[in-house]
């Protein structure tokens, strides 16, 4: 049964990797692009970590749950400096008008 969970959080986990990269491929905005990068990236990680965690035992367990908490605390931070960069730079905000 662990094997089965671990095999559906690997392909949860690379579809929500896979839209996270088309979302940064078509995405019209810098903001648009972190935010599917950002969001996306933190799932994605997060289930191939369960995954891994699931099929490898109990000494893999502390591994996963300390990469996962350092992921939670570091990937907002990241997506916000980044985010701030861009304002600064003075990248525009796409608001949806094609003229």
């Amino acid at each position: 049964m662990k094997e089965v969970v671990a095999d559906v959080a690997v392909l949860v986990g690379l579809v929500v990797c896979t839209l996270a990269v088309i979302g940064v491929w078509r995405f019209p905005d810098v903001y648009t692009q972190l935010h599917a990068a950002g969001k996306a990236a933190f799932l994605g990680v997060s289930m191939i970590l369960l995954a891994a965690a699931l099929t490898a035992g109990g000494a893999l367990w502390p591994r996963a749950a300390l990469i996962v908490v350092l992921l939670t605390l570091t990937s907002p931070v990241a997506a916000h400096v980044v985010g701030q960069a861009a304002l600064r730079r003075g990248e525009d905000v796409y608001s949806g008008d094609d003229g």
